[in-house]
């Protein structure tokens, strides 16, 4: 692919650049790069090294984003590409987000071809971070938004918030992995130093974009107590609103914690508990619970969506056929 400049930097003195797309503010000399991998000082400018250009692609159920409130059931074209600006001891997808690997030509006009095939809704930026790959996926989602077809983004959240405000428009659904709570979680966990995630999370409610959390529970990392999750619960309640569905994911050795045992699941059983009494919508995910991964009416109770694994069966029209309370669904 030809050279294409990055967008969000600032020149600095001896050919220096800070790229400012997100909140980790990279100073990156020339010749170098910045921490994720693939933004590149090039004579004293910034260039993206990934644009139109692949790891990963395939058509994914909607639920393993996860969305479960976004066309449910449907199939989507997912895509995927090097680097990431976190670096959490989990990554379950760390060969391509931590290292550069060889790559495929796929145009923004290729995305939208193959993001009409199958039944697919649209096309999701995921595996690796989409935020690195700004320009690209920009280019691609008004294309996408075009053709009459949905944009997904499975990010991370700490994106500076102009650029974000320049994506609201052409994104259709986030979800959005949230690390924790704090700082010092991100420091710990991520090797991120300056997180956004929480403001990020505001403006894509406020600009009524649909928006689904992923929390990663982790043993060493997170404490299993009530009160711990009961934080979680509590501020997506009062800053993003009780409909925010969660999703809490049970953790398996991965990267660089290999070595540490998969969360309990009873943990995972009392975070959903402690969580549901603040929010109308909480599952579990990476194990099987049917009745923790199902959509219950938050009025009456009444079934809604059946869901085992990736297996779904959407039991309503436009509201609850048990009190007709309308359903916090996109179709």
């Amino acid at each position: 692919m030809p050279t294409v400049e990055a967008k969000y930097w600032e020149p600095l003195k001896s050919n220096k650049v800070k790229c400012i797309l997100c909140p980790r503010s990279c100073i990156i000399p020339d010749g170098g790069q910045g921490f994720c991998l693939v933004r590149k000082n090039k004579g004293g400018k910034l260039y993206t090294s990934i644009y139109g250009e692949i790891t990963s692609a395939n058509y994914d159920p909607i639920e393993k984003k996860p969305l479960y409130h976004f066309y449910p059931g449907s199939v989507i074209f997912s895509i995927g590409t090097n680097g990431c600006n976190l670096n959490c001891k989990s990554c379950q997808n760390w060969e391509i987000a931590r290292q550069e690997t060889s790559r495929q030509l796929f145009t923004s006009e290729m995305a939208v071809e193959y993001a009409k095939r199958y039944g697919s809704i649209g096309i999701a930026y995921t595996y690796n971070d989409p935020i690195v790959w700004f320009e690209y996926v920009k280019d691609t989602a008004k294309k996408i938004k075009d053709a009459g077809l949905v944009n997904v983004m499975v990010t991370n959240g700490n994106i500076s918030i102009e650029a974000l405000l320049e994506l609201l428009p052409l994104i259709d659904a986030f979800n959005v992995d949230l690390k924790g709570m704090d700082e010092e979680y991100y420091l710990k966990f991520s090797s991120f130093p300056n997180p956004n995630v929480w403001k990020v999370c505001e403006e894509i409610k406020k600009a009524g974009k649909h928006l689904e959390l992923t929390k990663l529970v982790v043993p060493g990392f997170d404490k299993f107590t009530p009160e711990y999750f009961e934080r979680f619960g509590k501020w997506i309640a009062e800053n993003l609103g009780k409909e925010t569905p969660i999703h809490y994911s049970r953790f398996f050795p991965a990267y660089k914690l290999m070595n540490t045992p998969p969360t309990p699941v009873n943990v995972l059983d009392m975070a959903y508990d402690v969580t549901k009494e603040y929010l109308y919508y909480v599952y579990v995910g990476n194990v099987i619970e049917p009745e923790r991964e199902s959509t219950y009416c938050p009025q009456c109770g009444a079934l809604l969506v059946r869901r085992v694994s990736y297996n779904v069966d959407v039991l309503f029209d436009s509201i609850c056929p048990n009190c007709s309370r309308p359903v916090d669904f996109v179709f």
